[in-house]
């Protein structure tokens, strides 16, 4: 006999591979890379305005790689505070009582967070080892840096153009069909025809 209110035992989901987890990890990748390179041109606006220090490539690069290890630091702390929250979470059953209270149901979800946190940590040693990669950063980062503090002197010295970007439709745009693109799903009716 079957009882009706026991509940059958599903058997939980196979975990994801590296491949589905991907476009996860690439867009946690373009996060901490733009953080980087904003980082990168606050320090050398920084150093530029309020130390009156010439720029030094090789010293920035060696402060990308600081600021990269930190965050290596910081996700693989994460990663070991979701391991044992797994742990935790493997022996409890029921409902939870807050968002923190993991719970036996959980522990699918926090694995794939685990493994997403070592992948980008994986990915973006592989970025800060690659030395082009980092001096790209750091070129992108100063220019980006000297276009602000240029546009402010001109604001100030009240001699900056007004001068209208002829660009500006055509780049916002294409922007719009890429975002557009990158945020539907192939099977929207929307979402544009794949080649």
């Amino acid at each position: 006999m079957v009882w009706p209110f026991r509940r059958r035992r599903e058997e939980p989901a196979p975990p994801p591979t590296d491949d589905e987890l991907g476009p996860q990890v690439d867009e946690g990748l373009l996060i901490v890379m733009t953080g980087l390179r904003l980082s990168t041109r606050n320090r050398i606006v920084l150093e530029a305005l309020r130390d009156r220090d010439d720029f030094d490539e090789d010293a920035v690069v060696a402060g990308v790689r600081e600021d990269a290890a930190a965050i290596v630091a910081e996700q693989r702390a994460a990663i070991d505070f979701i391991d044992r929250t797994r742990e935790q979470a493997a022996r409890r059953h029921g409902h939870a009582l807050h968002s923190a209270d993991f719970r036996r149901r959980d522990v699918a979800p926090l694995e794939r967070r685990a493994r997403i946190a070592a992948l980008l940590v994986e990915r973006l040693e592989e970025r800060v080892a690659d030395e082009q990669v980092v001096r790209d950063l750091v070129r992108a980062a100063r220019r980006s840096a000297m276009d602000d503090m240029f546009d402010s002197a001109l604001r100030i010295l009240d001699v900056a153009p007004d001068v209208v970007d002829p660009d500006r439709d055509e780049r916002l745009a294409a922007l719009h069909d890429e975002l557009r693109t990158l945020g539907l799903d192939s099977a929207h009716p929307d979402a544009p025809p794949r080649d």
